[in-house]
């Protein structure tokens, strides 16, 4: 089982579904061969060098945190159980730490918490209209080789642009 990376104030929450056959097996967030999540952050600049997934649970120190809504399960989207999905508490935890932003690597993950029970034609990718506590909710296209056909790095810069924007306007 792989632990929540979190801790109060941080820049942005990455939150997947659940993790990858990879990950579960390694142990280690985004740990899949094909994953591109860790090269789209060294990209954006969101960490200054391109981390490995065994970096995964050190991730805070560039601000960045991570958690899936799913913790009992692994596999795609497709494959998880729609009760398994524990949005109460991914929502207490996030009122707890207070993320500046939550990036949900995935339209299912966004649309459970959401609300949308998994319905993700009515998620759009980008920033939403909703928070979730005090966080602003960003939907990204997901990181996963099996998502290749969904990827697009703009939403990735988008959402670096309006964490750099936020702390500006906090200085």
């Amino acid at each position: 089982m792989l632990k929540d990376v979190l801790t109060e104030n941080l820049d942005v929450v990455f939150c997947g579904t659940a993790k990858g056959k990879a990950s579960a097996l390694k142990g280690y967030y985004y740990a899949g061969p094909g994953n591109k999540f860790y090269g789209i952050l060294h990209s954006t600049s969101l960490t200054p060098k391109r981390l490995l997934p065994t970096d995964c649970y050190s991730i805070n120190e560039f601000g960045i945190g991570l958690t899936d809504l799913v913790h009992t399960e692994y596999g795609n989207d497709k494959d998880i159980n729609s009760d398994s999905y524990e949005v109460d508490d991914f929502i207490k935890k996030m009122e707890y730490y207070k993320p500046k932003f939550i990036g949900f690597t995935s339209k299912t993950a966004a649309s459970f918490a959401l609300g949308f029970r998994g319905v993700t034609s009515l998620i759009d990718y980008g920033l939403q209209n909703r928070t979730i506590g005090a966080s602003k909710v960003f939907v990204l296209p997901s990181t996963s080789g099996s998502a290749r056909k969904f990827w697009d790095e703009k939403y990735w810069f988008e959402l670096k642009k309006l964490i750099k924007e936020s702390a500006n306007s906090e200085v």
